[in-house]
C-alpha cells in the first residue's frame, strides 16, 4: 500500500518542476508538435513559392523565344523592304509599267497671273528666337532672379519636371 508520504512525493516533484521551469511530458510534446506544424507550414509555403517561380520562369522562356522569332521575322521583312526599294528594281518596275525617263523637253511650265515674284520681306526676329535672360551682377541678384523665374513658371503651370 502506498503511504501518504509516497502520495506527497509526486506532488512535491511537480511543484519543484513548476518552480524550476521544467516542462512536463505533455507540455514538451505540445511544444514539439507546434514546432513540427510550423516547419511543415513553412515547407508548404516555400514549395508553393518555388513552383510559382518555376512557372513564371517557363513563361518568360516561352515569351523570349517568341520575341526572338518576331525579331527574326522583322529582320526578314526589313530585308524585303530594302530589296523592294532598290533603285535598279524600281527603274525596272517603272519600265515594265510603261514609264519612260523624262527629258527637259517633256517639262511644261505654267504661268500664274498675279503671282508675287519677289521674295517675302524678312522679319525682325526669327520665329524660334528667344531673348537671353538678364546676366546677374551679384550672387544676391542671381538668387532673386531665380526665385522670380520660379514664381513665374509656377504661375504659368510649368514645373520643369
Amino acid at each position: 500500500m502506498a503511504t501518504p508520504e509516497d502520495k506527497r512525493q509526486p506532488r512535491q516533484a511537480r511543484e519543484l518542476a513548476r518552480r524550476f521551469g521544467l516542462l512536463t511530458q505533455a507540455q514538451a510534446a505540445a511544444g514539439w508538435a507546434v514546432i513540427i506544424i510550423l516547419g511543415a507550414l513553412l515547407g508548404v509555403i516555400y514549395l508553393n513559392q518555388i513552383s510559382k517561380v518555376a512557372t513564371i520562369g517557363r513563361r518568360v522562356q516561352r515569351e523570349q523565344a517568341q520575341l526572338d522569332e518576331i525579331k527574326r521575322q522583322n529582320a526578314d521583312l526589313e530585308l524585303l523592304i530594302a530589296e523592294a526599294q532598290a533603285l535598279d528594281r524600281l527603274e525596272d518596275e517603272a519600265r515594265r509599267l510603261g514609264f519612260v525617263p523624262s527629258t527637259p523637253d517633256d517639262t511644261d511650265y505654267i504661268a500664274i497671273p498675279n503671282y508675287p515674284s519677289e521674295p517675302a520681306p524678312e522679319r525682325d526676329q526669327e520665329p524660334g528666337f528667344v531673348e537671353q535672360p538678364e546676366t546677374p551682377e551679384s550672387m544676391w541678384e542671381a538668387i532673386v532672379l531665380t526665385i522670380r523665374d520660379l514664381g513665374i513658371d509656377l504661375t504659368r503651370g510649368e514645373a520643369n519636371e
